[in-house]
This record gives C-alpha cells, structure tokens and sequence, in this order.
C-alpha cells in the first residue's frame, strides 16, 4: 500500500511538471468517454432499463402477420385476442387496447383530450391495481359505449384537484354522461401509445366476428408461472394454424408472432440506437490510440530515468506498476471530466432528439451509467496504458547513457500501428455518416409532384353517436369541407383517412378478376373526399372523380392509383372492374385512375392503392387538407372558428403546413445523421491529432538522420516528400482497413439508410480522399519542421 501511494504521488508530480501532455492526455479521454458514457445512458434509460411494470420481463404482444402488414407496427383484432385467451395456456392474462380521442366538455365549450380504450386483460396482464375505486370490468363491455371511465393520476390532481370524492362523479364525454369508476396509478401509461389521460372500456364486442380484421389494437400479455417465451411461441404456433383455418383460408397467408412488451417499444429505434453506441465506441478506441501513442513518446523520452531506476534495484514489476498507477491517474481524471460532459451530452441528447424516440424521459445519469464510466476508465487504463508501460520492463542502462537523455527511437511501429487503426476508425465512421447525409439529402427532396407550399393540414374526430351516427359521418365531412372553402384565401379543401402524406397505412388482401379469372393481392386502401385529389393537385389518368353524387345509398365506387391498374390488369383497362375487400363484404367499382405519389421514403416503391369515397364508407377520423392563395398559418383561426360552426365538439388536431408536416418526418433522419457527424468530426480530429503526434515524435527524433541526410546534399523539398510520403502510405493502409470495416458497419445500418446504395461509391471514395486529405494536412506542421532542419547546428550537437 505504501509503494502504492508512493507510486500516485509520483504519478501527481510527473503530471504536473508536464501539463501539456496531461492536460492534452486527459481532454483527449474526457472527450472519448464522455461521448460514450452519454449514448450509454440513452441506451441505458431507453432499451435497458425495464418498463415501469411488475416483472416487466414476462409482458408480451402478439402481432397478426398478414399481406401488407406495416413492418414497423404490432396489431391484432379483438376476436383473436378473445381466441387466444381462451386457449392459450402459457399467458395468465391478455387484453387490448388502443389510443381513441374524446372530447370532454367544459365549462369554455369541448375539449379534446388523448383518451384510450381498453378490455380488463390489458390491465390484467399489466399488474395494475387502482389507486381510487375500480378497474374496468367485464360487465362494462357492453358491445357498445359504456358510461364508465378510469382517470389517470395526472388528471386526477390537474381536473379534480386531486378529491378524494371523485368517484362518482358524472362528466361528459362526446356528448354522453360518463360517471367516473376510478383513478389509475401516479405514472402509469401504456407504451407505446403516448400519455392517455382517461380510459374507457371498448365499445364493441370483442367476440364480434365483423371485427375479426379490425387490426386496430395492441395486444397486452403476460406469461403464466412457470411459461417461457419459447414454451409460450410453440403454443401460439398451434393457435394461429387453427385461427388460419377456421378465419383466414381465404387470403394468400396469415399467422401470428409473439415478441417482449419491451420490444414494441424500442423495437424500432433500438437497432439505430446501437449502431450509434458501437460508432461512439470507436471514437473511444481512437481518443486512447492517441493517449497510447502520448504514452509511447513520453516513454521514449523517459528510458535514461527507467534505466536507471532498474540499475537502482527497482524490480520490472515495480517500474510497470509505477507507469500504470500514472495511467490509472490519466484514466480517472479524464471520467471525472468526461462524466460532467456526459451530463451535458445528456440533457442536450434530450433537447433536441426527435418526439418519436419511446422513453426519452427516461433517460438520465444514473448509477448504472456511472458505473459504466468507472468501467469505461479501467477499460481505457488497459487499451493505452499497457503497451507503453511493458515497453519499459528491459531497460537497457548502457543504450540509455549512450542516447544521453534523447530517449529511444523503439516503438515507433506500434504507434504506427496505432495512427492506422486511428485512420481506418475514422474512416468507417465518415463513410457512416456520408451516407447518412446522402439519404437525408434524398428525404429532403421528396417531390410528390404537386405545390407542397400553400396547404394546411390538420386531423378531425368526430363523435358519430354525437353527430347522427355513423351513416351521417359522410355529410359531416362534407359540410366541413363546404364551411372551409367559404373561407377567404381557400380555394379548396378535401379530406382523406391516411395515405403517402400523412404515413399511416391500412392494407387488405383484395379480390379482383382478370382475363385469366379470379385472382387476389394485397392492395392499401384510404378513404378520400370527392375533392382530395383536386385539392392536392395529383391529375387525373383515365376515367373520373369521385363526386358528391356517390352517396351512401349508391354503389360503391373507388379510384386506384397507376401502380394498382399496371399491376392489376397490365393488358386491360381497370374502368368498370370491380375490388372485393375484407373478405367480399365490401366491393368498389373502379371508375377513376389517379396518377402515382411517389412514395416520402427514397427508393421504396409506391403500392398498389385504392380510394374510395368517404360520402359512402366514412371513418370517425380524417386528415383535413386545404389549398390557400395565402400563407397557410393566417387561416389556422377561420378553420377552427368553422369547424365549430358545423358542430361544437368538432376540433382540429395537428394543425400545420405540409412545408412543416414534411419537416417533422425529417427530424429523426436529421437528428440521426448529426449524431454520426459528431462522432465521425471527432474522430476525424482526434485522428488528425495522433498523426500530428506520431510525425512531430518521429521527427524530433530523426532531427541528426535529417540533418545528416542534409549534409549529404538531401533537398529540403526531399526532406519534405519523404515525411509526406510516410504519412500518406499510412492513410492509404488506414483506407484499406478501414473500407473493409466500413463494410461491417453498413450492413447494421441498413435500416437508416434509404434512396442510396449502402455501397455508394461518392459516400466511399469521398471519405477516402477526405481522410487523404486530414492525413496529409496533419503531418504537414512536422514536415515543414524536418525540412528546415540545420545540418551544421545538428552536426554541432553531436
């Protein structure tokens, strides 16, 4: 313990009476660990730590896989879920849920509200208990609205203040009075929907098999004592054949997939997210590279006091230990430092990451990511510390006193070795983030084809019970619509359930006939307004529009996109064919062809689509567009002002421009690539720094080789080749290295990259010549030194 202490005071002088190295050392590994100590902790708060519920890690969510099932979203209709609950033997509990607005109604007129609807297994199989009153029970499911509601906690204490009388008490919802059962728990929600504020049990039979392909809900399981998640996948195996044939004989394939609560959540950004801490990572390798090769010039400068040391009777061991203890110091004064960037890393990770990002207020410094810096600090003790400290365990006295306090030229390929692996790190990175930039740059300049600059759009729920049911839906959306384009500066204004503008897809495995008879594929569908597609400005091909006289009562007719006629019937026109959808119970005669909207992700193919009229097949929420003359923001005020002219509880939600819509989708790309950026100029700098460091080493070690050469009548422009030279067949190995890497990386970003080869060789070569280019610049301070070296000066010294 005494020669231990010995040897940290030791360490403090040695430092101290070398700030530049220290304080150079200790940024350089503040910087490294600092960087991965924060994605560690986003890591740590988004895909590591448990959800906020009893035995977290028994939830479950099962998924219905089925033709054009989105990739990116887990849902199931009702009916299954009763049919896996009834012979499921591997989960205690299952239930459903799903977000639902409500408008709640005050004293300053309706108010929307995120609301959400729910079966008692959801809460079953979640653990909850109430914290006032009840849960919803199965008597509440009435088939129909209900007239009991759950409270949140939050919503308890800002609506009610909190009363402990609250239940019971009568609110309305939607017009309908609602009598208040209970209040949930402080904090609980239910991933991955955002904050819902009040819950209500469905309103609809879950057994009801006109349900059977409303895949609108979220699953919500937990496994039986004594059941795992294989033992529990082999069960619903079984399930889903007998589901397949009793439901599903009639669409081309179906079936049913069961993963962890915790990967609904993150599933989507929990590969990005990893991707990011291996690249931070490699930014830590490079920052101790640069301290490694610190340490090895410092040693080559230090051989004389070794040597002597061991002359002394300092055993190896000791003068090792010695050297270690100073790069323990290094190690622990660079997390002290890195740790308070983490926490400024973090908070500004926060600030500005993407809304879509699940669990982001979870993400702090905590004692799990301390700990990992403590880690992070003996990792980097071992990665830069070791090699230079076992570099001195064979002193050699005579050479020493020889070399009269010059130090060693030894070692001079490991920190070669080092500035390579530097190069090729840095490269990988680049190239990362190179293509990053390119598919941003392809996101950013989606063209749809028509003016994006002079449309607002926002969403609209209507309570149909409220509004005359769900046959009078249509009529309402067109009131709406009539209302807005009496709205001066509107010249008009259409509606639409989803489609390539707003991103949420609904997908069916339709039935057409061709020539060759009966055939069937699956097919998006949305229902539209008459005047959708005039009021986005997407032409016409063939046939017409919808119009205001397909009305309920009529047939259904429906207008398909360029993609569904080519696919559909390539010989043939598709006017006057007929769709069957979701299982024949409804059939659109085609009577328009609308031309294709490429789709707001780069390179994805557009679909086979089909929209039909929502004055005929309404749905209770829609997307509102509407073309302006003028700035779209100034007619926000007129919009709500006429909605509430059609009814009082009608509000728009999401009000913004298309400019403004298509910037939002682009925050999680952007956000993205300026973290790689980050990381990729870190490790371009820290990169440039160690080859500055190896050439200044290298040269003011050869200063009597130069001068000699000089002598012998070398050229300063020779001097200078040379040591360019040598920087540059190390970038070039940096290069090749560090394409093959790059290779590694590519393939794990995969998903990140969109409109752009993951091979891309402007992304590949331009990295290459920029890492050319840092390489050359950074050894160019040395060559210039090594160049203007005096041979009769040098020859003096000797």
């Amino acid at each position: 313990m005494r020669n231990l202490l010995a040897d940290f005071r030791y360490a403090l002088r040695g430092l101290a009476a070398h700030p530049a190295f220290s304080i150079t050392a200790i940024l350089t590994l503040a910087l490294g660990i600092g960087l991965t100590t924060t994605i560690f902790g986003v890591v740590n708060g988004i895909v590591l730590r448990p959800l906020a519920f009893a035995n977290a890690g028994r939830l479950v969510t099962i998924c219905e896989q089925y033709p054009s099932a989105p990739a990116d979203w887990c849902s199931i209709s009702p009916p299954n879920v009763e049919d896996i609950a009834a012979r499921s033997r591997a989960l205690a509990a299952i239930g459903i849920a799903r977000s639902w607005p409500f408008h709640l109604a005050t004293t300053q007129g309706a108010e929307g509200i995120n609301g959400g609807l729910a079966t008692p297994g959801f809460f079953a199989a979640l653990g909850v208990r109430p914290e006032l009153g009840r849960l919803i029970e199965p008597s509440d499911l009435l088939g129909r609205e209900s007239t009991v509601a759950l409270l949140t906690h939050e919503m308890w204490q800002t609506r009610f203040g909190g009363a402990r009388d609250v239940i019971g008490r009568v609110i309305s919802l939607d017009g309908q009075s609602v009598t208040i059962v209970g209040v949930l728990p402080r904090g609980f929600e239910a991933p991955p929907y955002s904050p819902i504020v009040l819950w209500r049990p469905l309103h609809i039979d879950p057994r009801d098999e006109t349900n059977r392909n409303w895949r609108g809900f979220v699953a919500y399981g937990r496994l039986a004592d004594g059941a795992s998640m294989e033992s529990a996948r082999r069960e619903l195996s079984g399930i889903a054949d007998q589901l397949r044939r009793d439901h599903f004989t009639n669409i081309s394939f179906w079936g049913l997939t069961m993963t962890s609560l915790q990967d609904l959540v993150v599933g989507e950004v929990k590969p990005v997210l990893f991707v990011f801490l291996g690249a931070v990572f490699l930014v830590l390798l490079i920052a101790c590279a640069n301290v490694a090769n610190l340490l090895l010039a410092r040693a080559g400068t230090r051989t004389t006091e070794m040597a002597l040391r061991s002359a002394l009777g300092a055993s190896r061991w000791r003068i090792v230990s010695a050297l270690l203890v100073e790069s323990v110091l290094l190690a622990l004064l660079g997390t002290a430092v890195g740790v308070l960037l983490a926490v400024w890393g973090t908070s500004g990770f926060i600030a500005f990451a993407p809304p879509s990002i699940p669990r982001i207020e979870e993400v702090r410094v905590d004692g799990r990511v301390l700990a990992v810096a403590l880690s992070l600090a003996i990792l980097t003790t071992l990665l830069f510390g070791l090699a230079p400290a076992l570099r001195t365990v064979k002193p050699d006295l005579a050479q020493a006193l020889r070399e009269g306090g010059r130090g060693s030229s030894r070692g001079g390929q490991l920190g070669r070795l080092l500035v390579v692996a530097e190069l090729a790190i840095a490269l990988t990175l680049t190239v990362g983030a190179g293509l990053l930039a390119r598919s941003f740059a392809a996101r950013a300049s989606w063209q749809p084809g028509f003016d994006r600059e002079h449309l607002l759009t926002f969403t609209v729920f209507a309570p149909s019970e409220k509004l005359g049911g769900h046959a009078a839906l249509g009529g309402v959306w067109s009131r709406i619509e009539t209302a807005l384009q009496s709205i001066p500066g509107v010249v008009a204004a259409g509606s639409a359930s989803g489609g390539p503008l707003f991103g949420s897809e609904e997908s069916d495995d339709v039935r057409f006939t061709t020539r060759e008879g009966p055939s069937r594929a699956p097919a998006l569908w949305y229902d539209v307004s008459p005047g959708f597609f005039q009021t986005l400005g997407v032409p016409l091909i063939a046939g017409r529009h919808l119009n205001e006289n397909d009305r309920i009562e009529s047939q259904r007719v429906a207008l398909v996109n360029e993609t569904l006629a080519r696919r559909f019937w390539p010989n043939d026109s598709p006017l006057g064919k007929r769709i069957s959808l979701f299982d024949e119970r409804l059939t659109v005669e085609v009577v328009g062809v609308v031309r294709d909207v490429p789709s707001a992700t780069p390179g994805k193919p557009v679909p086979a689509e089909i929209y039909w009229s929502n004055r005929q097949e309404p749905r209770g929420f829609t997307y509102f567009v509407v073309r302006t003359t003028v700035p779209p923001a100034s007619v926000t005020s007129a919009v709500r002002q006429r909605l509430r002219g059609v009814a009082n509880d009608l509000e728009a939600n999401n009000v913004q421009s298309m400019p403004q819509l298509m910037s939002r989708r682009l925050r999680a790309p952007r956000f993205q690539l300026l973290l790689l950026l980050t990381f990729s100029a870190t490790a371009l700098a820290l990169a440039a720094i160690g080859t500055y460091g190896l050439f200044a080493y290298a040269v003011s070690r050869r200063t009597r080789e130069l001068g000699i050469r000089m002598a012998l009548g070398a050229e300063q422009r020779q001097i200078l080749g040379s040591v360019i030279g040598d920087a540059l067949r190390l970038a070039g190995f940096g290069v090749l290295l560090g394409a093959v890497s790059s290779i590694l990386l590519v393939r794990v970003m995969h998903g990140m990259i969109a409109g752009v080869s993951p091979f891309d060789p402007l992304s590949i070569v331009g990295s290459a010549l920029l890492l050319v280019a840092v390489a050359a610049i950074a050894c160019l301070g040395p060559a210039l030194r090594a160049s203007r070296v005096d041979p009769i000066v040098t020859l003096a010294a000797e």
